[in-house]
């Protein structure tokens, strides 16, 4: 399997761990199985200096817990390969943090002595 972006029919862009899944007698393709896919949103920035926009994870849908399906070929337009950052998004909004990934010292922020951390410069 392999991260990729669908592009469906009705125009969603999908990011799901993706595979091809063939009639097993003819080899032809019938659709495409999704692990944990997310529909991509765009948010403009709110920021007027600032014309980029924010790319968001939704849920495929928010009625089911299922976290893997099948899609029909048919309804499928385009597959890309995704951008870097996009995939690192990505996987960090859909792979769980394991215990080896976890650390059990605790995070402080420190400030150094004869400053006041609640001024502005």
């Amino acid at each position: 399997m392999a991260i990729k972006v669908l592009v469906t029919a009705i125009g969603q862009q999908i990011v799901a761990d993706v595979k091809q899944v063939e009639n097993k007698e003819t080899k032809e393709l019938v659709g495409y199985w999704l692990e944990n896919p997310r529909v991509v949103s765009y948010v403009p920035s709110a920021d007027p200096e600032n014309t980029g926009i924010s790319v968001r994870f939704g849920s495929y849908c928010a009625v089911s817990d299922e976290k893997s399906f099948s899609l029909a070929k048919e309804h499928v337009v385009a597959i890309l390969e995704p951008r870097d950052d996009v995939t690192e998004a990505y996987t960090s909004n859909t792979v769980p943090v394991t215990a080896e990934e976890t650390t059990d010292e605790p995070v402080t922020d420190t400030v150094e002595a004869g400053t006041d951390a609640d001024s502005a410069d």
